[in-house]
């Protein structure tokens, strides 16, 4: 369940016939109102209180149910990934949601969730992958509740894997200069408790992932740059953290080829060799705006959207991050009318996210753009979330 930059691809078709539209300013609503992959975000309540949640203080707002008909008939996207906002499995339908989406032919379904909840009903039948957020326990609080919710979710964890046939069961660990202790125990952890399940265990992947402060780059202060340099870990804690890996990797070699083979753990190497300095240098102050290039265009926002549950379209995964219409396509009762003159301001990469720095999906954006006019012979993983 690793992200693979190359997935994108298998929306090369939608993007081009998108891109085509909007160069030659025809307007298509009904093509152009179309997404390959969508995130849709189905409540703000949640059953949690994570102190670095950015989400937290947004209100407790729903997805209607009855938009769900718009995503069906007029986006119509091969992949939805139901995420948060809040916690989705307590949406008040959920059962119900799934299996509407389910309807859309050939899609796919993922789920991120905290793994505090397992609805009733057939909705495991219809998802591709699920990922399940694992937090540590922090001054006898684990994410603002009591500590005994940490083996909830790894109980439901177990069930995911043992009781339905959800083919990828993946754990989101989130990481930081407080919790870089965690690491290591947490991963031998869940190695021992599902190393013996010799049928299931091959569907476990652990996804490590640093946290870090995401702003408005136009809003930087010295105050949220220091913020999140004190939010990350530093060099020395991943120096130690890798350290201490190798010694339980030359005491048992099956750790190792677990964490190598499902997970991303290679990303502590990363970090150590400079992506610290990147994650750092997201929210240094700098001048604004960034020189920008006429010839940039953003082909991710011509597959992608994520729909948050006020009903409000983002077709920016980094601009949607702040809720703010002015970086909306509008709203998902409005379809099949498309904003064609929104679509083009992200097309053109004409905000303030558009820049190697800031934007998300840049790795992404460059795999289509070196493919898009010569397709190059490289591998494309069948999977349509990216």
């Amino acid at each position: 369940m690793a992200t693979n930059k190359n997935r994108i691809l298998n929306h090369i078709g939608m993007i081009k016939e998108k891109a085509a539209l909007l160069d030659a300013s025809v307007v298509k609503e009904e093509r152009l109102c179309r997404a390959g992959h969508i995130e849709l975000q189905l409540t703000d309540k949640c059953t949690l209180n994570c102190s670095n949640c950015h989400f937290r203080d947004l209100g407790d707002h729903t997805f209607s149910f009855d938009w769900l008909d718009r995503i069906v008939k007029n986006i119509r996207p091969s992949a939805i990934t139901l995420a948060g906002g809040g916690e989705p499995t307590i949406y008040s339908r959920f059962n119900d949601a799934v299996l509407k989406l389910a309807e859309i032919p050939r899609v796919k379904l993922g789920l991120i969730t905290n793994g505090t909840v397992i609805p009733k009903g057939e909705w495991v039948k219809h998802i591709s992958w699920i990922r399940v957020s694992v937090y540590s326990v922090e001054n006898g609080m684990y994410s603002g509740r009591i500590p005994q919710f940490l083996d909830v979710v790894i109980n439901n964890i177990q069930w995911y894997l043992r009781e339905s046939n959800i083919p990828n069961v993946g754990i989101h660990f989130l990481f930081y200069r407080k919790n870089m202790s965690d690491i290591l125990s947490f991963s031998k952890r869940m190695y021992f408790r599902f190393k013996d399940d010799k049928k299931n265990f091959g569907r476990v992947h652990i996804q490590f992932k640093p946290a870090f402060i995401m702003a408005r780059p136009t809003q930087l202060t010295p105050e949220l740059h220091k913020e999140n340099v004190e939010l990350l870990p530093d060099y020395d804690q991943i120096r130690s953290t890798l350290s201490e890996f190798e010694n339980e990797f030359s005491k048992d070699e099956s750790f190792k080829v677990f964490l190598e083979t499902q997970s991303n753990f290679s990303i502590f190497n990363q970090l150590s060799n400079g992506y610290l300095d990147e994650l750092i240098n997201i929210t240094r102050v700098r001048d604004f705006p960034l020189k920008k290039n006429e010839k940039n265009r953003c082909y991710v926002c011509l597959a992608y959207q994520l729909i948050d549950p006020n009903g409000f379209i983002y077709p920016c995964l980094t601009l949607a991050e702040h809720r703010l219409k002015e970086f909306s396509l509008g709203h998902i009762s409005e379809l099949p009318n498309s904003p064609v003159e929104k679509l083009n301001k992200f097309y053109t990469a004409s905000t303030e996210c558009c820049n190697k720095i800031f934007c998300r999906n840049w790795s992404q954006n460059e795999v289509v753009k070196e493919n898009i006019d010569k397709p190059l012979k490289i591998d494309i993983p069948k999977d349509n979330f990216f």
